[in-house]
C-alpha cells in the first residue's frame, strides 16, 4: 500500500502507457492507480457498492450520498450485464424514479432513454433476474451505488 492511498481503500495498477515499454522485462516507469473504496468493486471507470442490507429506496439513496455516490444510474449495455451478474439472485434499487405520471429520471434528473425495458407500475426502479422492474418507493431491497473511480499516481 502506499502513502498516499487512503486506508480502506483497495488499488488496481494500471500501466499508464504499455506501448513506451522496449520489451517484457523492462519495468514501467509510471503507474496510475485505480482506487475504490473497499468492497466496492471497479468496472468501467466507475465503482460500485452492492449491499448486504435492505432499504426503501429513498433511505438506500441517502445511504450512497454518505458514501460520495449516488443509486447506480445504468449508461451502458455493458455496465447493465455487469449489474446483473454481479448483484446476485437478490432484487438491487438503482437511481431511476418517477413522480405518477411522469417520465422516468435518473437521480441526476436526466430523463431515461429507454433503452431498456421496466416492468410494473411502481414509482423506483430495481434489478432482478428478468432485467428491470419497478416498485412502491417504501418497499425495501439491497441498493447498488456508484461513483467514478479515483486516481492516484
Amino acid at each position: 500500500m502506499h502513502d498516499n492511498v487512503e486506508k480502506g481503500f483497495t488499488q488496481t495498477k494500471v500501466l499508464a502507457n504499455p506501448a513506451l515499454r522496449t520489451n517484457c522485462n523492462q519495468k514501467p516507469s509510471v503507474y496510475l492507480e485505480a482506487v475504490c473504496p473497499e468492497s466496492w468493486i471497479g468496472f468501467q471507470r466507475k465503482c460500485f457498492y452492492f449491499s448486504d442490507d435492505i432499504k426503501n429506496w429513498t433511505s438506500s439513496q441517502i445511504f450512497c450520498d454518505s458514501q460520495g455516490a449516488d443509486l447506480v444510474q445504468v449508461e451502458t449495455l455493458q455496465e447493465l450485464n455487469f449489474l446483473l451478474r454481479y448483484k446476485g439472485p437478490s432484487d438491487h434499487w438503482i437511481g431511476l424514479s418517477r413522480e405518477q405520471g411522469q417520465a422516468w429520471k435518473w437521480i441526476n434528473g436526466t430523463e431515461w432513454t429507454r433503452w431498456f425495458p421496466i416492468r410494473g407500475g411502481g414509482e423506483c426502479v430495481y434489478l432482478n433476474d428478468k432485467g428491470a422492474s419497478s416498485a412502491r418507493h417504501y418497499t425495501e431491497r439491497k441498493w447498488i451505488c456508484s461513483k467514478p473511480h479515483t486516481y492516484a499516481q
